[in-house]
């Protein structure tokens, strides 16, 4: 059974915000509109991360007192509108400063897994789904075709570096966030619905699957079902589309 130590990117967020004087400094940023409500502003946050910028402005010529005391929950709704996006963020720190009738907010992000990694990771799954989905015709069958992949195909880095779906495909070897974001980009080429929960198991943090087959939700956990150390060829299935309720013997979490 897999050791389940790593870090989860959107867990370790570093938050830091200043309120005041702007000096008449001059950066990069984006002019938004006079009338830019605080939802279109989530809206292209969110947009600007999946294309994985790392330094994002805004001008902002709204209630600053409202941007102030939204601004924490907004960021975060921004990072959670993408489960791929949000766990290939390992930290990121913003600031807001007014001047006159506007604020400024700099968001500044680094991710684990950079953009041209993220195309490469589309590619290759382009290039290899055709043949691991050949025979599957219902969303249990492409499911299981993606989840017996990955468990012959990447092996549980024991070193606890490699926390990608990138590293996962291209080295063969990653932690279990590896191994859930490249179950959640292939399963989203399929044409699969699926999540990605965060929770905990005896030995600490831990993120695993859901996905949705016949309109009811399963949990998939690829990385328990790869044995360490790797047996080549072997794929278990204790944790394939599993309830609730049977998830819950060793996997806590909160409710999705």
């Amino acid at each position: 059974m897999k050791r389940w130590l790593f870090v989860i990117g959107f867990a370790a967020l570093v938050v830091y915000a200043v309120l005041g004087f702007d000096g008449g400094r001059s950066a990069s940023f984006s002019l938004s509109p006079p009338d830019l409500t605080l939802e279109q502003l989530r809206a292209s946050i969110a947009g600007k991360l999946a294309e994985r910028q790392t330094d994002i402005g805004f001008e902002y010529g709204g209630n600053r007192e409202e941007l102030s005391e939204r601004i924490g929950s907004l960021l975060k709704e921004a990072f959670a509108e993408d489960d791929y996006t949000a766990y290939n963020v390992e930290s990121y720190l913003y600031t807001i400063r007014t001047w006159g009738s506007s604020a400024k907010i700099k968001l500044s992000v680094t991710y684990r897994e950079s953009a041209l990694e993220t195309a490469a990771v589309d590619e290759r799954i382009r290039q290899t789904l055709p043949a691991i989905l050949k025979g599957a015709a219902t969303d249990r069958q492409k499911t299981r075709a993606i989840h017996d992949w990955i468990v012959t195909h990447v092996a549980y880095d024991t070193s606890l570096e490699r926390y990608t779906a990138y590293d996962a495909l291209m080295s063969g070897s990653a932690v279990c966030q590896g191994y859930t974001l490249l179950a959640h980009r292939m399963m989203s080429y399929a044409g699969l619905e699926s999540k990605i929960v965060e929770g905990t198991v005896a030995s600490g943090s831990h993120v695993w699957n859901l996905v949705r087959i016949d309109g009811e939700w399963y949990h998939m956990d690829a990385t328990w079902d790869d044995p360490v150390p790797d047996r080549p060829g072997i794929a278990g299935e204790n944790y394939f589309l599993k309830t609730d309720a049977e998830m819950k013997r060793d996997h806590q979490w909160k409710s999705l």
